[in-house]
């Protein structure tokens, strides 16, 4: 190579090394305009949701003014007069005796004539398409007054039967109220609600943004090789981010539950929180079993992201451990058309129908000791109608399908070991006929089956348990 090469490829290197610098910046810039939009989406998710409004819903009738062409008038003279221009100064002549004036209104005069001879003419034709136009127009406009009737008067059946709580009302309401919270600026978090008149419950499958919503780097550089790469971001502060997006985006669904729910249809709201990809398909990140008294602890909205995190994970349910990775949890409820079967209710959803059921037919000083995905174990005093007026342990269950001898005998030692007159062993599934044996020789023990449990919540409930 000679010293010119040498010399000529000094400057090719130079170009493509700012080249690369410039492609770097360009990259880094990107990334931090992500991490901005991430940022104003969280402030933005941490912001109460508009409300549901009735009222505001409604629509008001404006008639509208009839269209110049429905009247038939003929040529006005003013239409057609010459503007005599401004007044003249006292004393300075008379403009309107002016030769270009008399001149502009002799040919005004001949031009209104013609348009009258021409009205005369056609005078009958044109009132015949004015009378038409008129109809028209108000045929329009009586069609536009039914239309905002006819939606009012939908709107107010809707209204009554939102208030009266049928399902298909509410959970028209709430998704309604969870579409506005989660219309944000470049994003939409769309939802489905299922409403449970049973357990007064609404199961709402949210769907999350994926965590590429988190710039995985927030600088470039040139490395080694002299390609441009990125400088990574830490695993861990990646997961924070999208979990604190998670939180928000969750706890403003709940948020807006609240507020949509004006008639206090709910008891307990569970929101599966899910990612859609194409490589893993829908994967439930989140899955929140919260009771009425869960949701007013404390603010579903903090001011810090943070304290949205912790807000969100002191609420019963599960939380993926990595979000990013997109690592499972396995949904709290499930929600469908039609009677819920046992095992699609949540643990709070089962233990709320359980208590409100054994109350109904006199239980008294409820006292849950064990509460799990399997069923509920509590402490209780009948009130001698249904149960003997006596301390009474309480045990219902919806696993396993079929109960054996042995979990009988258990159930018969904890009402030995809490000093209790009587306990009560109810079942969504069956007795094997080895526990009914067993249940004969406890006088103290009655056993409820699936099929008595299902029809103690139609008599007393008037609902029905599927499965």
């Amino acid at each position: 190579m000679t010293g010119g090469d040498v010399w000529g490829e000094v400057p090719r290197a130079r170009a493509a090394g700012s080249g690369r610098a410039y492609l770097a910046q360009q990259y880094t810039e990107v990334a931090e305009d992500a991490e901005q939009r991430l940022e104003e989406l969280l402030a933005l998710a941490g912001e109460p949701s508009p409300s549901v409004d009735f009222e505001a819903l409604r629509r008001s009738y404006e008639p509208r003014p009839l269209p110049a062409d429905a009247v038939a008038q003929p040529p006005r003279w003013a239409d057609y007069a010459p503007d005599p221009g401004p007044a003249p100064e006292e004393g300075t002549g008379r403009p309107l005796l002016s030769g270009p004036y008399q001149q502009n209104l002799a040919t005004a005069r001949l031009l209104h004539q013609r348009a009258l001879r021409e009205y005369r003419d056609q005078e009958k034709e044109l009132r015949e398409q004015a009378e038409a136009a008129r109809l028209e127009h108000e045929r329009g406009e009586q069609e536009r007054a039914r239309s905002v009737r006819e939606f009012n008067e939908r709107l107010q059946g809707y209204h009554l039967a939102y208030q009266e709580g049928q399902p298909a009302a509410v959970e028209s309401v709430l998704e309604r109220a969870l579409a506005a919270a989660g219309r944000l600026p470049g994003l939409e978090v769309p939802a489905r609600v299922c409403y449970r008149a049973l357990t007064r419950t609404a199961v709402v499958d949210l769907v999350l943004p994926g965590p590429g919503v988190v710039p995985p780097a927030l600088a470039f550089r040139i490395g080694a090789s002299g390609d441009v790469e990125q400088v990574p971001r830490p695993a861990e502060e990646c997961r924070a981010r999208y979990l604190q997006l998670v939180a928000r985006l969750v706890l403003r669904a709940l948020d807006a539950l609240l507020a949509a729910d004006t008639e206090s249809h709910l008891d307990g709201i569970v929101v599966n929180g899910s990612v859609v990809s194409s490589e893993a398909g829908e994967t439930c990140l989140v899955s929140v079993d919260a009771r009425r008294e869960h949701l007013f602890a404390d603010s579903l909205l903090p001011p810090a992201h943070g304290e949205a995190v912790a807000r969100l994970r002191a609420l019963p349910g599960a939380v993926s451990e990595d979000p990013v990775a997109l690592v499972p949890v396995v949904p709290v409820a499930i929600g469908r058309a039609g009677p819920p079967a046992p095992e699609e209710l949540s643990p709070g959803e089962f233990a709320a129908l359980v208590a409100e059921l054994f109350e109904r037919m006199g239980m008294e000083d409820w006292d849950p000791r064990l509460n799990g995905r399997d069923g509920i174990l509590v402490m209780a005093r009948g009130d001698g109608r249904e149960f003997p007026d006596a301390p009474h342990v309480v045990v219902v269950a919806r696993r396993p399908s079929v109960v054996r001898a042995q979990a009988v005998r258990d159930v018969a030692e904890v009402v030995a070991e809490e000093e209790a007159d009587a306990g009560v062993w109810a079942t969504t599934g069956s007795f094997a006929p080895d526990a009914v044996i067993a249940a004969a020789s406890l006088p103290e023990l009655r056993l409820i089956d699936g099929g008595e449990l299902r029809a103690l919540i139609r008599a007393h409930l008037g609902a029905e348990l599927g499965g």
